[in-house]
């Protein structure tokens, strides 16, 4: 038996973001998890401590890229995380 070995597909800057992120792909059918590199309670990002990194299986990734696409595509303008 072979073993699955995930694929990362984002990276959240925080738990509330990855929690969303994995939210959004179960809804649609792929199953995601989220791992991290924990920097403690302090609640912020320095130099990648802090991400979180949302994986896929190898056969969801390119679903799971385009549903994630889309999603930011489709955010509003005057959205905070919005490119200028």
């Amino acid at each position: 038996m072979s073993e699955i070995i995930p694929v990362e597909v984002y990276r959240a800057s925080g738990e509330l973001e990855a929690q969303v992120i994995r939210g959004r792909l179960e809804a649609a059918g792929i199953r995601a998890i989220f791992q991290n590199e924990s920097m403690g309670t302090l609640g912020f990002v320095v130099n990648g401590l802090g991400e979180f990194r949302i994986l896929v299986a190898p056969a969801d990734e390119a679903r799971a890229r385009t549903l994630l696409e889309t999603d930011a595509d489709a955010e509003p303008d005057d959205a905070p995380n919005a490119a200028e």
